[in-house]
């Protein structure tokens, strides 16, 4: 399974012009391009090279991970290259791959000084002789304790193959279309325009999705940060709940989710406010935040189900709205708790993102 995953990674990147990219001068694909080329015989080096010593074993653990995180920066920039938008893949989306990142600063990046926040400071310590091929094993030391990882490298290598494949796939089909790009855009103001009124947003929005999918008929949410968006202003639409002030928030999140799928096309920011006052919940958490600006760094922690620092964060700005006796904020991070504690990914995400939007 996996060396066929590689050989179809290799046969797509060779797919795509590389001589005429650098004929062209366009040094962006090309180099992304490149890099991919490059990352990828490293991590064939990884299973071909056989060695027993440990030492030869974290020389190909380093390198494999270095490269694993150089080739998911690599498709991005690929992504930009060609479409002119960050937004058009989504490998975060995949919970393997989102760890990567974590991983690969816990083991290569800052081992003996890995900072989680501004008050977290743990040490990562490699145990060099569990490294084998298919996983490897380390510790995180903090003032919380020790956290015992394993990490399977075969789950994220096949990860990573059938996300780049399926991406590079679209990109070799991706043709920017000034015309269509117009008309996702306009359907997408449109659905905007009619949020705004109160009207059906969902029927311009639907037929965006109609037009959208029909030009990538493969696309998923998983990899197409617009139908995840779609997921998402779907999950809400749906959530049943009679508290006004959930209520009010939910709305708000609905918005701002269409406001985030206009700019996906536009390409430029949203400048119109909405006609809707900003919810109680939101308003009342920005003022919380502003007279305690040492809570900060946890806000971007508290809309990521997979982060490994979410419940630490969310505990902390809860029992300091408990302690400051703000009601009104710690209602909002108690239903923020019981969507974590309810794995509800999405919802989280979605209802959480006024709090990611909060600009210092």
């Amino acid at each position: 399974m996996l060396t066929d995953l590689i050989l179809e990674n290799e046969e797509k990147i060779e797919k795509f012009d590389l001589e005429y990219y650098k004929c062209q001068k366009n040094y962006p694909i090309f180099a992304a391009l490149s890099a991919l080329e490059t990352t990828n015989e490293i991590q064939k080096c990884y299973y071909n090279l056989e060695d027993d010593s440990y030492e030869f074993n974290a020389l190909k653990l380093y390198a494999f991970l270095q490269s694993l995180f150089v080739s998911v920066d690599s498709l991005y920039a690929l992504s930009f290259s060609l479409t002119k938008s960050k937004s058009f893949i989504n490998i975060n989306k995949n919970p393997v791959l989102r760890e990567l990142k974590y991983i690969r600063n816990d083991v290569v990046g800052h081992p003996a000084n890995r900072m989680y926040n501004s008050t977290t400071l743990a040490y990562c310590i490699l145990d060099v002789n569990s490294v084998n091929k298919n996983g490897f094993s380390y510790n995180i030391y903090s003032g919380q304790g020790i956290d015992k990882k394993y990490v399977d490298i075969s789950k994220i290598v096949e990860s990573y193959y059938i996300e780049c494949n399926a991406f590079l796939n679209e990109l070799l089909e991706v043709a920017v279309d000034d015309k269509m790009k117009s008309k996702y855009t306009k359907l997408a103001l449109a659905a905007l325009d009619l949020f705004d009124m109160h009207g059906n947003y969902m029927e311009s929005l639907n037929s965006l999705k109609k037009i959208y999918l029909k030009n990538f008929p493969n696309a998923t949410s998983s990899q197409h940060r617009f139908l995840w968006r779609v997921e998402l202003i779907e999950a809400l639409a749906e959530y049943q709940i009679s508290d006004e002030e959930i209520l009010d928030l939910k709305e708000y999140a609905i918005g701002l989710e269409l406001i985030k799928i206009y700019q996906l096309f536009s390409g430029k920011e949203y400048t119109l406010s909405l006609a809707r006052r900003k919810p109680i919940l939101v308003s009342a958490f920005y003022r919380f935040i502003k007279k305690n600006k040492d809570s900060i760094p946890y806000v971007d922690k508290i809309n990521d189900l997979k982060h490994p620092l979410i419940l630490s964060s969310l505990d902390h700005l809860l029992e300091l709205s408990i302690e400051r006796n703000v009601n009104a904020v710690t209602k909002y991070l108690s239903f923020l708790k019981s969507l974590y504690e309810e794995k509800q990914d999405a919802l989280l995400y979605a209802f959480a993102l006024p709090v990611k939007d909060y600009k210092k």
